[in-house]
């Protein structure tokens, strides 16, 4: 009985790891994306810097839930995709909030540069994300 439970936390923290790693990757090339959005939006075009923040985060949103359910996430808590996406969606807009706020503390406060200030806010989101995806909709039910 305490061998199988063993082996099954094992297995469980196993799968998180692996999912965990892989999400990583597929963040960073969604951050990449979401930071170049940013940049040419809040350098190249003026737009303000939090506007400008909500547009790249949208851009890095769409291209990390293709990738996410391709590449990262075996399981599927929800058996509708529009639901599905529809959760990631509302995640990632919570995601967003706790974006904003780091972005607004990092640079308001903290008086980072924008680009610095938006990549660890952006550290404070993936967290918040991978987690919250991973309880919610990417785990069996």
């Amino acid at each position: 009985m305490w061998g199988e439970r063993t082996d099954m936390t094992r297995a469980s923290l196993t799968a998180v790891f692996h999912e965990g790693w892989k999400y990583f990757l597929v963040s960073a090339v969604s951050l990449g994306l979401d930071v170049a959005v940013y940049w040419c939006l809040y350098r190249l075009f003026g737009v303000y810097y939090l506007a400008a923040n909500v547009v790249s985060v949208s851009v890095g949103l769409i291209a990390n839930y293709a990738m996410s359910v391709r590449f990262v996430f075996a399981a599927h808590r929800l058996k509708s995709r529009n639901a599905e996406f529809a959760g990631f969606v509302a995640i990632g807009l919570a995601g967003l909030l706790v974006n904003e706020a780091g972005v607004a503390v990092f640079v308001g406060l903290a008086g980072l540069s924008r680009v610095l200030g938006k990549l660890a806010a952006a550290g404070l989101s993936f967290v918040f994300n991978f987690a919250a995806r991973r309880l919610l909709l990417f785990s069996a039910p």
